[in-house]
């Protein structure tokens, strides 16, 4: 094909022309023959070039916009973009479910389908595509189940049960220590215990004469209990508005086993708030060298002043001045009760004496 540039007579524009039907030509005789660009007609082998089968698209240079995709057998390729020719890429239907359908939409029956209405009744895929969906539903099944799937979990190295014990109003009389006390909830892991501690009152927050207590699961939170009876408890008393912090940091310490070997004989803390002071007190087994262990772990994870004042009570003596209270108060009410009997035999005395002088 002879190809050759010229200039319009009343024009500036440069047009290219085409003529006959040969091979692809130079342009103004700058451009070799296609034959002698590829190499001419062998190569170095003594093989017909490759290069010299390639047809020519009608005799001409064909348009980018005008068939090329087809002119250079590319298909729905790389010149489909140019939008010309009759190789187009089919538009998209808009059907939400092409992409589980595969290949179904892309016949031209299922593209008039999705025009005129979507599904309406009209011809959707192949019935090969129902694998496809069936795989598609396992797919969103399989991803589903996946994000269904509980966390791990991280358990601590003992189960911890929280209690809490209300003000008691003397309104009630006497009532037995053990059955003003209310376990909350049991935790097992990590994520319980935040579960529940992130929905319990700060100390700050609770009402005067009320106690918090973390205690291992099986250990009931007073004296008597045979793994608290032989055993004791450290205790510090805090000045107001300070046991939020030292609250939560002892019972990280706590369910974190930060008391190292000692932790075997921690029962479990308590935080008791009271009218001009805050309380916290570590119950252990029995004394010896693991509860000085625990008390030095205490101040340290807690960041004590040096000169923090740290006690020690054994539970013998608290259940000793117990019944030494409880006995005052028995002496007390019965000396009360002595003196209102006593009232009315006093009275019929007076009554009588005054019915005697007159």
């Amino acid at each position: 094909m002879d190809n050759t540039w010229s200039r319009r007579s009343n024009s500036n524009n440069l047009s290219l022309k085409t003529s006959g039907s040969g091979g692809l030509g130079d342009l103004s005789g700058r451009n070799p023959p296609l034959s002698k660009r590829f190499g001419g007609d062998s190569s170095s082998h003594g093989k017909s070039n490759p290069f010299n089968s390639i047809p020519t698209p009608g005799g001409g240079l064909a348009s980018p916009t005008g068939g090329a995709s087809n002119a250079f057998g590319l298909g729905s390729g790389a010149f489909a973009s140019f939008g010309g020719g009759s190789a187009k890429t089919p538009k998209s239907t808009g059907n939400p479910f092409e992409a589980a359908l595969g290949s179904a939409a892309k016949t031209p029956s299922a593209e008039k389908s999705a025009k005129e209405g979507g599904l309406g009744g009209k011809v959707i895929g192949k019935p090969a595509s129902n694998a496809s969906l069936a795989e598609s539903g396992k797919t969103a099944a399989r991803s589903s189940s996946a994000l269904s799937t509980v966390a791990p979990s991280h358990p601590l190295r003992n189960s911890w049960v929280f209690w809490f014990r209300p003000p008691i109003s003397k309104a009630n009389g006497f009532i037995e220590y053990e059955k003003t006390l209310h376990p909350i909830a049991c935790c097992d892991t990590v994520e319980d215990f935040f579960a529940v501690y992130q929905h319990l009152k700060r100390p700050s927050s609770l009402p005067q004469v009320s106690d918090y207590h973390l205690f291992k699961k099986g250990i009931r939170p007073i004296w008597e209990d045979e793994e608290n009876k032989n055993g004791g408890k450290w205790i510090v008393r805090l000045r107001k508005g300070v046991a939020d912090r030292y609250w939560e940091d002892l019972l990280l310490a706590i369910i974190g086993d930060q008391f190292s070997e000692a932790g075997e004989e921690v029962c479990g803390a308590v935080l008791s708030v009271r009218n001009g002071e805050d309380i916290i007190s570590i119950w252990a087994r029995i004394g010896g060298q693991r509860v000085l262990k625990i008390r030095e772990t205490m101040k340290r994870v807690l960041s004590f002043p040096p000169d923090t004042k740290v006690d020690w009570k054994s539970h013998d003596s608290s259940i000793q001045h117990r019944t030494a209270i409880e006995e005052s108060r028995r002496e007390k009410a019965n000396n009360h009760g002595d003196k209102r009997s006593k009232q009315p035999q006093q009275q019929l005395g007076d009554e009588q004496k005054n019915s005697l002088v007159t």
